[in-house]
């Protein structure tokens, strides 16, 4: 009886274990939202990763147009030195 009842306790448990750690884990990715100014359209919006940086180096763009912090051409965002 006891090993009929642990042979179906263990894996639920684990089970339930797995799921809890799951949603407990965090993301260290967290999509930014940058800007570039379209010649048409205006300014649009494109989410990034953690690449793309305020300091010096490569400038962030997305196709031609170069990426932004906010919506004005103020603070271009650069990719972060490797």
């Amino acid at each position: 009886m006891k090993t009929k009842v642990l042979k179906f306790v263990l894996p639920v448990f684990a089970l339930l274990l797995a799921v809890s750690f799951a949603f407990a884990a965090e993301s260290t990715s967290e999509a930014k939202t940058a800007y570039y100014l379209h010649p048409v359209l205006g300014w649009q919006s494109v989410a990034i990763g953690d690449d793309c940086n305020k300091p010096a180096g490569e400038a962030c763009k997305v196709g031609t147009f170069q990426l932004y912090g906010d919506m004005s051409t103020s603070n271009p965002l650069h990719r972060t030195a490797p």
